[in-house]
This record gives structure tokens, C-alpha cells and sequence, in this order.
């Protein structure tokens, strides 16, 4: 699988991609890996030791897996952040975070899709918030809010879904 280093460019789109969610700045080095996804690399190597490190043993993955970078069914370009980038960036997201009641968080903890209250979305429609837990404490994941903000649909990976 062939890896590459974005340059400050395709770093700025990415970065634009989350700036509802209240980004601004991403410190570290972002690497794609195969089409879609996208890991932060905040170590001592440079880009060009990594990329002759890779030439010479190739790997699948350097840093830590932060999200997706691709193009939707429709053809619209979307950036989601995955549980470890929201909880790696998360001093920083300010915006866009639905929180849950304590019924919604059972369900969402299942992989199910979410029918929110009146109001709940808070305007937000057809965008991937940040979803809070029903105490507050913690970003649980992230979601896409249907394009009337009634309907959240999960993006939790099953290896964290709960069984029953």
C-alpha cells in the first residue's frame, strides 16, 4: 500500500474539512494511507527518512489513524474525524458537538441511527458533529446528521459497539 505525506495544500483542505467542528491548527504530520485514510505522525523523523525508510521496508501505517479524507456516493468531498482523532485534537473542537441523553447513548453504543429530539441538532443539518456523552465528560465519536436534523447516523466501529 503506497503511502503519502500532504503537503501544506492538501493539509489546509483537510484541515477545512473539520473546521466546523471548530479546528484550526493540526501540529503534526498528516500521511494518507491508501485513498481514504488519513494518520498523524508526530515523531522525530522527517518526511524524507520516512518515505526512504518506507522505500526500503514497506508499511501500512506510521502515527496514529485520525480520519477520512474522501468523496461521498454524491461526489461531494467529506472529512470525518475517527474516535482517536477527536480525542487527540480535542481541546480544540469547539463546534458542532451534539450531546446525548443517557437512552440515546445505550443506542448509540449499539451502532444504531439516532432519531434527536426537537431542537437537539441545534441547526445543524447534513454534517458530522462530534458527539458528546450524556454526561458531558467525554467525545464518544463522531456522526452525520441527516439533512433535516432529525437523524443521526453512527459511525462507530464495531469493535467498539457493545454486544447486547
Amino acid at each position: 500500500m503506497k503511502i503519502s505525506i500532504l503537503d501544506k495544500t492538501k493539509k489546509k483542505k483537510f484541515i477545512a474539512g473539520v473546521e466546523d467542528l471548530g479546528m484550526k491548527k493540526i501540529p503534526e504530520l498528516l500521511i494518507r494511507t491508501g485513498r481514504e485514510r488519513i494518520r498523524a505522525y508526530s515523531g522525530n523523523l522527517s518526511k524524507e527518512e520516512i518515505m526512504e525508510l518506507w522505500m526500503i521496508l514497506p508499511f501500512e501505517g506510521i502515527g496514529l489513524y485520525v480520519g477520512k479524507d474522501m468523496v461521498n456516493r454524491s461526489g461531494v468531498r467529506e472529512v470525518r474525524l475517527s474516535v482517536d482523532g477527536l480525542h487527540t485534537w480535542k481541546d480544540q473542537i469547539d463546534g458542532n458537538i451534539l450531546k446525548l441523553s443517557e437512552e440515546q447513548e445505550e443506542l448509540w453504543f449499539r451502532g444504531k441511527n439516532i432519531e434527536l429530539d426537537a431542537g437537539q441538532s441545534g441547526g445543524v443539518e447534513g454534517k458530522f458533529v462530534a458527539v458528546q456523552s450524556a454526561d458531558g465528560k467525554d467525545l464518544i465519536g463522531t456522526g452525520k446528521l441527516d439533512g433535516e436534523g432529525k437523524v443521526l447516523y453512527g459511525f462507530l466501529p464495531k469493535e467498539r459497539r457493545r454486544k447486547n
